[in-house]
């Protein structure tokens, strides 16, 4: 929460027209009253509709704010099936013949993307160096939960750590699943053991994604 008493979430975000072989991609920052007024992805390549928002450059880059508690609205889908939204900001939406047919393209431009382009990340080994704010792409070994709160065993590899993730996030992981964590730390000097920020996210792949292709390929050797 940020002290407008705001609740918000950042999303980076792109279709065929801005693609990152092309440009960067576009920055959405999603404003609410509470945490229900906000979108939780938790799936690389998930789609959202947004309805109601402004555009505004910083330096040479174009931002997209939606305010959902003034007149901005969203919708959330699936990276591959469904043509309900997973979650949405309001009580109703409409959703036109056109606009499922530009979802049904939007998948097919997703997965062909992410199925032959690695994401950006740095292997656990080589955040040793830089020790905190990383990014990195690893494998659900095992989950231990208690409650909302618990650690999991994560490999990438080339090093086998474990996550701690406190209560109050909603970052639920499961073994067997290949997963990108955004601003990761390492806890202390034994880089053994590594958690996560107030503004981190952890986002599930699909294993026929690049990234996590390449990674299960190297486990497997």
């Amino acid at each position: 929460m940020d002290n407008t008493n705001k609740y918000q979430c950042t999303l980076k975000v792109f279709d065929d027209s801005l693609s990152p072989e092309k440009a960067e991609p576009m920055t959405v920052t999603v404003f609410g009253k509470s945490a229900g007024d906000v979108p939780h992805v938790t799936k690389v390549g998930s789609i959202i509709r947004l309805h109601r928002v402004q555009t505004s450059k910083y330096r040479k880059s174009y931002q997209i704010n939606c305010d959902v508690g003034i007149k901005g609205a969203w919708l959330l889908f699936d990276p591959a099936i469904g043509v309900s939204p997973i979650s949405e900001s309001g009580k109703k939406h409409t959703f036109s013949p056109e606009e499922k047919s530009i979802l049904s393209e939007l998948r097919k431009f997703a997965k062909n993307y992410f199925t032959k382009n690695a994401l950006k990340a740095i292997t656990l080994k080589d955040a040793e160096k830089k020790h905190k704010d990383f990014d990195t792409i690893c494998y659900v070994e095992d989950v231990k939960k208690k409650g909302a709160s618990g650690k999991a065993t994560v490999s990438d590899a080339h090093k086998t750590v474990k996550l701690d993730f406190s209560s109050n996030t909603k970052l639920p992981v499961a073994p067997e699943e290949v997963i990108r964590i955004r601003s990761a730390n390492y806890t202390d000097k034994k880089c053994d053991t590594i958690n996560l920020n107030e503004y981190s996210n952890i986002l599930k792949l699909d294993q026929d994604y690049k990234s996590a292709k390449d990674l299960l390929k190297k486990l497997k050797k």
